[in-house]
């Protein structure tokens, strides 16, 4: 356990790791391991141990990969590590906490984190992010959280966030909830704590093609309808992201039983940021209850982002239907 009272700094591309090249003219991912460290008081940086995962941005990022990247956290653990920061992109930093967070099982806290500006642009928020994400790792407050995201001088329970903006440094927020925990000085001061939802632990990776389908004014069932074919038996399974309380096109009806016939799940969430779905008894084709009658799953509160995820980790655990809806709708 050569790591052990260490905390593991993992790499994961993004503008954190970038600096201007003017031969170039261009942003590239230049910042080397040790001059990230370098950003941290020395007795910080003496006491962390640096897996250079991937410098890729986050956008070309997948599901499988970021199960992967589970793996590789869980292993840093299993060596001795006291915490995890990930330094990574902004672009998908929500989807890959929120992943880890539903496969994390260990006590000690993983925290990810971001820039909004690359490391040497002017107000760059790089090094105070990657600080207070070290102090955050370090800190006994934080174990048993899960996985939560450092930002903006505050913490956030990666179930709990969204990113509301991209071009401000401000741009992740947790609506109705607020951040977990906030840093006064170099202290972490705890607000509350998040009850997390089930951990399906190592019980087989997620699934491969989960969609995401959102419905929108006077949209065709196009889409819908290539998914439903036969051509595309791939499809692990599909969120719907509807209006309202969950309610689709009428137009879409018909591929969507196809779909629940040959045993393709398909989730129902509202595509409003803080909606919920809500079985109301209304009579036109394409309302959320109808939905339910011809076996869609409830979404309820998961934001569509979420519910792929969630649908994404049920199918891979093998849970029946109904495990998966009741994992679905668990708070």
């Amino acid at each position: 356990m050569s790591n052990r009272g260490k905390v593991a700094l993992v790499l994961a591309g993004g503008q954190i790791g970038m600096k201007y090249n003017p031969q170039t003219n261009s942003c590239q991912p230049t910042v080397t391991a040790e001059e990230m460290l370098s950003w941290l008081p020395q007795e910080l940086a003496g006491k962390i141990f640096v897996v250079d995962w991937s410098r890729q941005p986050s956008s070309h990022y997948t599901i499988r990969m970021t199960s992967d990247l589970v793996q590789i956290l869980s292993k840093t653990v299993v060596d001795g590590a006291d915490g995890i920061v990930v330094a990574c992109g902004s672009d998908t930093l929500e989807e890959m906490a929120y992943l880890t967070d539903l496969y994390w099982a260990y006590p000690q806290p993983v925290i990810f984190t971001a820039a909004t500006l690359p490391s040497d642009s002017r107000g760059s928020d790089a090094s105070i992010n990657l600080y207070q994400s070290v102090l955050a790792s370090f800190s006994r407050e934080c174990w048993g959280m899960g996985v939560l995201a450092c930002l903006q001088d505050q913490l956030f329970a990666a179930s709990e966030m969204t990113e509301t903006a991209s071009q401000r440094r401000n741009s992740f927020s947790a609506p109705d909830r607020g951040p977990v925990a906030q840093f006064i000085g170099d202290r972490v001061d705890i607000l509350r704590q998040k009850r997390r939802a089930q951990v399906l632990e190592e019980k087989g990776s997620p699934a491969r093609d989960v969609e995401l389908l959102f419905a929108s004014l006077g949209s065709n069932d196009k889409m819908v309808e290539f998914l439903a074919s036969d051509e595309k038996r791939e499809l692990d399974g599909l969120v719907i992201a509807g209006f309202g309380s969950g309610n689709v096109p009428p137009s879409w009806i018909p591929h969507i039983k196809k779909l629940v016939k040959d045993d393709i799940p398909v989730v129902i969430t509202s595509r409003c940021p803080q909606g919920h779905t809500r079985g109301m008894p209304y009579t036109f084709e394409g309302n959320m209850a109808r939905l339910l009658e011809i076996g869609v799953f409830d979404g309820g509160g998961l934001r569509p982002l979420q519910a792929r995820l969630r649908l994404a980790v049920a199918l891979g655990a093998g849970l029946s239907r109904q495990e998966l809806q009741a994992y679905l709708l668990e708070e």
